[in-house]
C-alpha cells in the first residue's frame, strides 16, 4: 500500500514539476521570438496570458494533491476541499477567458493599424472594440458569479422560487433603474453607430478638445488644454455637438481681417496666396480671399486654406493672420482700421 502511494506521489509530482517546466519553456520562446523577431502575437500572448495560465495550472495541481490525498481525508474534509478548488476553477476560467479575449481583440486592432498618422479603420475599430470588450467583461463576471453561487447547495434550492418571483422582481429592478439601463444603452447604441470616436475633434460645451476614453456609461473629451471633460454618454445622443473628423480629418481654416476701405484688396489677395503656398501646412487643395462684409467704418476680408487636420488649422491661422498685418503695417499702415473724425467750422 506504502509502495503504491509512494509511485503516486511520484507520478503526481513529476506531472507537476513536467507541466511547470513545459509552460516556462512555451512563455520563454514565446518572450524570445517577439523581442527577436518583434511579433505582435507572441508579445501579446507573454503579456497577457501567462499569470492566467500560471493560475489556472495551480488549480489543476490542487486538484491532482486532492486525489492523491483523499484516502487520508475525511468525506467532509475532501468535499470542502473539492468545492474549494472548484471555485478557484471557475475564476481561474473567467480570468483565463477575460484575457484571451483582450488578446483577440488586441490582434484584430493590429490588423486595422496603419501608419498614417490618422486611421479612421483603426479608430473606428478601437471604439467598438473597447466596448464590445466591456460589455463582455461585464457579462463574463455577472456569469463566473452566478455559477460560483449555484454550486452552492443551499441556494440552488431556492433557485426556484427566485425564478418565480424573477418577473416581478425585474419590472421593479427596471422601474428603479430605468436611468441607468437608458445610459447603458446608449452606450451599446454609440458602439454601434459611432457617432463619435477614440481621438475624434469635438466642440462640446464651447469646449474643443479630442475624445480620450469611451465607456459604457460616460465619455472622456480631452481638452486642448490639457483639462479632461467627462460627461454622460447620453449626452451625445439628446443633445448637438460638433465633431471636426467625422468622416475626415481634413478641414478650412480660416483667418478674418477689418481693414478700411482704402486698401486695395487684389494686392492684399496676392500676398495672401503667395503666403499660404510657402507654408508647409497647406494641403494644396483649396485657398482664397474674398472681401465679405461691409460696415459703417472697416470692412471684412476672409481668407480661407485648406489644411489636413484642426491642429495644423489653427498653426496656419496664426501664422497667415501675422504675415498678413505685417505686410499692412509695412506697405499700407493708413489702411488700418481708422477712427474718422470730420470737424466743421462756424457756418
Amino acid at each position: 500500500m506504502k509502495n503504491i502511494l509512494k509511485i503516486d506521489l511520484w507520478i503526481i509530482v513529476s506531472l507537476i514539476v513536467g507541466g511547470f517546466l513545459l509552460y516556462q519553456l512555451v512563455f520563454f520562446i514565446l518572450k524570445r521570438w517577439a523581442r527577436k523577431k518583434k511579433k505582435v502575437v507572441p508579445a501579446l500572448l507573454d503579456k497577457h496570458l501567462y499569470y492566467p495560465g500560471l493560475t489556472l495550472m495551480i488549480v489543476i495541481c490542487m486538484w491532482l494533491g486532492s486525489e492523491l490525498f483523499r484516502k487520508n481525508m475525511s468525506k467532509n474534509v475532501f468535499q470542502s476541499v473539492q468545492h474549494f478548488i472548484l471555485l478557484s476553477a471557475i475564476v481561474a476560467s473567467a480570468f483565463l477567458l477575460i484575457r484571451t479575449l483582450h488578446v483577440f481583440l488586441q490582434v484584430l486592432l493590429n490588423y486595422y493599424a496603419s501608419d498614417n498618422h490618422v486611421d479612421y479603420s483603426l479608430r473606428k475599430a478601437r471604439t467598438k472594440f473597447q466596448l464590445i470588450q466591456k460589455i463582455l467583461n461585464i457579462t463574463i463576471v455577472i456569469a463566473t458569479i452566478s455559477i460560483m453561487l449555484m454550486t452552492f447547495k443551499s441556494i440552488r434550492e431556492i433557485g426556484g422560487t427566485l425564478l418565480a418571483s424573477a418577473g416581478v422582481l425585474g419590472l421593479i429592478i427596471g422601474f428603479a433603474a430605468q436611468k441607468s439601463l437608458g445610459t447603458l444603452f446608449a452606450g451599446i447604441q454609440i458602439a454601434i453607430s459611432q457617432p463619435i470616436r477614440i481621438d475624434d475633434v469635438v466642440v462640446v460645451e464651447g469646449e474643443f478638445g479630442t475624445i480620450g476614453e469611451i465607456t459604457l456609461t460616460y465619455v472622456v473629451v480631452n481638452s486642448w488644454d490639457g483639462r479632461r471633460l467627462v460627461l454622460p454618454i447620453n449626452y451625445f445622443l439628446e443633445h448637438g455637438f460638433e465633431n471636426w473628423t467625422r468622416t475626415s480629418p481634413e478641414i478650412i481654416a480660416k483667418v478674418k481681417l477689418y481693414v478700411d476701405y482704402a486698401l486695395p484688396v487684389e494686392d492684399l489677395r496676392k500676398v495672401f496666396m503667395e503666403c499660404v503656398a510657402a507654408s508647409p501646412l497647406w494641403d494644396g487643395r483649396t485657398r482664397g480671399l474674398v472681401l465679405t462684409e461691409c460696415r459703417e467704418q472697416t470692412m471684412e476680408v476672409r481668407g480661407t486654406m485648406s489644411v489636413r487636420n484642426s491642429d495644423d488649422a489653427f498653426t496656419l491661422q496664426c501664422e497667415i493672420r501675422e504675415k498678413l498685418i505685417a505686410y499692412m503695417m509695412e506697405k499700407y499702415p493708413h489702411c488700418l482700421p481708422t477712427q474718422r473724425v470730420v470737424v466743421k467750422g462756424p457756418s
